[in-house]
């Protein structure tokens, strides 16, 4: 959505694409990880009644994968919030430099006007 601005309007913010490419080896990474552990085939059957040792292995082997996957979301929030920095670092930068070339645009009309 265009926001308003100093002359008319300014469209959305342009996607930072050098750092989500310097992200892009720990994105691979990770899902790589995540493939790997997706493609690791559950047992086939379960035994008819499995004993109660079982049970709390494949318990502690979900909670470990809900660990591991809890932190991959943290880290790709993490990320985010990176990310999210950087372009509000470079949305203030845009507003300076926009209000620095209005200054520069007015002070240049004045120098032509009293040149005339």
């Amino acid at each position: 959505m265009p926001r308003s601005f100093f002359f008319g309007t300014m469209p959305a913010m342009p996607v930072p694409w050098l750092q989500i490419v310097q992200l892009v080896p720990s994105i691979l990474d990770v899902s790589r990880e995540l493939m790997k552990r997706t493609k690791q085939a559950p047992p086939a059957q379960l035994p008819a009644s499995p004993s109660h040792e079982q049970l709390a292995a494949r318990i502690a082997s979900l909670e470990e994968n809900e660990r591991r996957q809890a932190e991959l979301v943290a880290q790709m929030a993490e990320q985010l919030a990176g990310v999210a920095r950087a372009v509000t670092d470079l949305h203030k930068r845009v507003l300076w430099l926009t209000a620095a070339a209005a200054i520069a645009l007015v002070l240049a009309a004045t120098a032509l006007f009293v040149a005339l």
